[in-house]
C-alpha cells in the first residue's frame, strides 16, 4: 500500500485583503495604547510603608529587593518612584484602589496610604500662631521656660533609635506634660525619654 503525503502549504492573504489586516492591526494597538492610558489615569500614587523586621531572610540585607517584590506581586506594571530609610521604611509608587487593596494585605505591609495634597494656609507662621517678636529678638526668651514647651506633632511613626530623639543634655520632662507613652509594635516604654516624651500607639 502506497502512502500519499500532502505537502502543506503556506496560507496566502489575498493583496486586496492587506490594507484591511493592516487596518484591524493599527486598530488592535491603537485599542491596547487607549487601554494602558486609562489605567494610568486610575491610578494613584501611594505611600507604602514596611516592616523591616519582617522582611524574608531570602533578601538579606537588600530591602529594596524586597520593595519591588513585594510591588510586583500585585501590579505588573507599577514601578518604585522613591523608597524611605531614614524616618521610615517603605516607597512609593502609583496603584488602583484594587492594587492599593491587595499590597496592603500582604506580610510586612504596616500601612497603604494614599497622595494628599494639602494647601499652605500661612507664609508668616509667628504671626499665624501670635508670636511677635523684633528682628534682633528670640522667639522664646533665654529663660528656663524654654525648657517647659512641648512640642506636639502628628505623624505616622517614630523611630526612637534616631539621633534626633537622643535627650542628652535636656532637663527633666515639665511636670505640666499629662501625656503618656504607650507600648506598640516594635516600641517599648523605655523607648520614650526627656525628649521623646510621649507617643500613642495607632494600630
Amino acid at each position: 500500500m502506497k502512502l500519499r503525503l500532502a505537502k502543506s502549504e503556506k496560507m496566502k492573504i489575498p493583496i486586496c485583503m492587506l490594507p484591511l489586516t493592516l487596518m484591524l492591526l493599527a486598530l488592535a494597538h491603537i485599542s491596547c495604547v487607549v487601554a494602558e492610558e486609562r489605567e494610568q489615569q486610575m491610578k494613584k500614587t501611594y505611600f507604602i510603608r514596611m516592616d523591616k523586621s519582617k522582611m524574608p531572610a531570602s533578601f538579606g540585607d537588600d530591602h529594596f529587593q524586597w520593595y519591588g517584590s513585594s510591588l510586583k506581586s500585585v501590579s505588573k506594571s507599577a514601578d518604585v518612584l522613591y523608597t524611605y530609610r531614614i524616618i521610615i521604611h517603605g516607597f512609593s509608587t502609583r496603584l488602583t484602589a484594587e492594587e492599593a487593596e491587595l499590597l496592603e494585605k500582604q506580610s510586612g505591609i504596616v500601612s497603604v496610604l494614599p497622595e494628599l495634597r494639602y494647601e499652605l494656609h500661612t507664609t508668616r507662621t509667628p504671626e499665624f500662631l501670635g508670636i511677635t517678636f523684633s528682628r534682633n529678638e528670640a522667639i522664646f526668651s533665654t529663660s528656663d521656660n524654654i525648657s517647659r514647651v512641648v512640642i506636639g506633632l502628628i505623624d505616622t511613626g517614630v523611630w526612637p533609635e534616631i539621633k534626633s530623639y537622643d535627650d542628652k543634655g535636656l532637663g527633666p520632662v515639665p511636670k505640666s506634660w499629662t501625656g503618656k507613652c504607650e507600648e506598640g509594635t516594635n516600641f517599648n516604654l523605655s523607648s520614650c525619654n526627656r525628649k521623646l516624651v510621649g507617643a500613642i500607639f495607632s494600630p
